[in-house]
């Protein structure tokens, strides 16, 4: 992100909200680890324990940790039962002190009570070599019988690695410990150093658990409170006017959309619908990102805009929030308006904090660049971003090619990038990123073209419609399982009404995707937004330009 965002000064202290996030596949190695199949040397074991690297997420409000990779204990040496409270010499060396301790009733550990294990020095040093390897910080885990409570050997244990690895990390990495159990309940602190390094680390305790990534059975995003697995809060579910969608997912189905925050990067012909029918739907919060004001030109598709929108150059966020709020249905609803780019880099502008703060994002916007950002930020910070848009073609008579088509498509954990599905290129995002004087058709010519009077691509609102609601079914896919999560980008020919769902099911070698959950180490492509800056006119056109290896532009234009 860019330098000065809350990526450099918001911790878990000063958040409004923290988070332990869980690659779905990172998860699932974990399982294996703590609650191995029958026959495993360690299956049936009351406690068991592993390190993992650990990633910070930082939005606006929101810190989010990612357990970015699990390193397994190799052996049982890497573990030690602890049958008595006595410790010599050598084993206070060899282990790292006790590993569990306590339950929700009671601070008594389970080595009090002669029962326990401790991790082992060589362990703990091969996992610190593979944190620094990728630049991460260290999470240590374990589980416990009954509830997910630390107990003071617990948080003192843990705050006592915590001083000892510091500054054996990379600057700023982070640590954490957590609590698990065999009924999926979960708890987590944040560890971190206080202005007087001399004193203990302060502690915060995680408010939610997520798991991203397409999964077997169940949706492909589950969000979790800390402290208990099961039991849903209700209070923001009305049965009155989401009777019809209960009838389908139930209370529990809709109390989940009532606790999501869901981003809406684009507010025009999709997202405009997206606006009005996801909080009708009963999604509780909605952040709408977009810097675009609305003109006669785009009118027609804009749905609940009104012409004295057009005749007052309205925002498009603040239309479609005030379309959201006439249709919500979720009580307590709650929306943020973002008036910027997630290209643009100017911290005056930037939306890319705000996002991180998002557990889902759909996208409607209709250019490559944003799109290649938002992929990004799907793998990095692991949050899915659902993408949607149409490409239409006629011929000279008004009849549509074959080519014309609308596509949706996912990014995120699980899924493979944006670039390997073909939702943009290469030669697209290059052709944006230039400056608009030095902008051709699609390629560098002598002159550019004047920027006002680029065209639009071809639009209408009921294919708009399609694309919102193919956006809406893998949405619901995602976040309550209640359809097949398709993995690839499903495409629908407009003029022959013949889909087709290219299974991409990873990514090619050679994509250079950013790697997933390293959250803010990741440096996102962002840059100057020019169309943004145009809408703003705060930018001068530049006398100069770098010649491009096309080398097409003439010499008169590089003064």
């Amino acid at each position: 992100m860019p330098k000065g965002t809350p990526a450099d000064w918001l911790t878990a202290v000063g958040a409004d909200e923290v988070d332990l996030v869980f690659p779905r596949d990172v998860h699932d190695d974990l399982m294996d680890v703590l609650f191995p199949d029958e026959g495993h040397p360690f299956h049936g074991m009351g406690e068991r324990g592993a390190f993992a690297v650990l990633a910070k997420s930082t939005g606006a409000r929101r810190v989010s940790y990612i357990v970015q990779e699990v390193v397994h204990p190799e052996s049982g040496d890497d573990l030690q039962l602890n049958s008595s409270l006595s410790r010599d010499e050598d084993n206070d060396r060899r282990f790292l002190g006790s590993l569990f301790g306590g339950n929700s009733d009671s601070d008594i550990s389970s080595s009090d009570s002669g029962i326990g294990y401790q991790f082992s020095e060589d362990y703990h040093e091969r996992t610190m070599a593979r944190a620094k390897d990728r630049g991460g910080g260290l999470i240590r885990i374990h589980t416990q019988p009954g509830g997910v409570h630390e107990s003071s050997i617990d948080t003192a244990s843990a705050a006592r690695v915590y001083k000892n690895d510091r500054d054996r990390l990379p600057v700023g990495a982070p640590f954490g410990a957590a609590i698990t159990n065999a009924d999926g309940d979960w708890s987590m602190r944040v560890y971190e150093p206080t202005r007087d390094e001399s004193k203990e680390p302060a502690v915060t305790r995680a408010d939610r658990i997520r798991f991203v990534g397409p999964a077997m059975d169940g949706p492909a995003l589950s969000i979790q409170e800390t402290g208990r697995r099961s039991g849903v809060d209700l209070s923001r579910v009305n049965d009155a006017e989401q009777d019809s969608s209960i009838q389908l997912w139930g209370e529990d189905g809709q109390a989940v959309l009532a606790d999501l925050t869901v981003g809406i990067v684009g507010c025009g012909g999709v997202g405009s619908i997206l606006a009005e029918h996801l909080s009708r739907a009963g999604v509780g919060n909605l952040m709408f990102v977009d810097f675009d004001r609305l003109e006669e030109a785009n009118f027609n598709r804009a749905q609940g805009a009104r012409r004295i929108d057009v005749h007052q150059k309205r925002l498009k966020t603040e239309i479609a929030e005030r379309v959201a709020r006439e249709s919500a249905t979720a009580d307590s609803f709650e929306t943020q308006v973002v008036d910027g780019s997630v290209v643009d880099d100017d911290l005056e502008y930037s939306a890319v904090p705000y996002l991180l703060d998002c557990d889902i994002i759909l996208s409607g916007v209709d250019a490559a660049r944003p799109r290649q950002v938002l992929g990004a930020l799907a793998r990095a910070h692991c949050i899915p971003v659902i993408d949607g848009g149409s490409l239409l073609h006629a011929n000279e008579r008004g009849v549509l090619e074959p080519e014309a088509k609308v596509e949706t498509a996912v990014a995120g954990p699980g899924w493979p990038c944006f670039k390997c599905q073909r939702v943009w290129t290469q030669d697209d995002v290059d052709w944006e990123a230039d400056h608009p004087e030095f902008r051709g058709e699609r390629d560098y010519v002598d002159g550019g073209v004047d920027p006002d009077e680029e065209g639009r691509d071809p639009s209408v609102i009921g294919v708009n419609a399609m694309v919102a609601g193919l956006m809406q079914r893998r949405f619901l896919a995602i976040t309550l399982g209640i359809a097949r999560n398709i993995v690839g980008t499903l495409r629908i020919s407009v003029r022959d009404v013949e889909a087709n769902m290219t299974a991409t099911w990873g990514c090619e070698s050679d994509c250079g995707a950013p790697a997933v959950g390293v959250g803010d180490r990741q440096e996102l492509p962002t840059g100057t937004d020019w169309a943004m800056r145009y809408e703003r006119d705060d930018i001068a056109m530049p006398k100069t330009k770098t010649r491009d290896a096309s080398d097409l532009l003439s010499d008169d234009l590089l003064e």
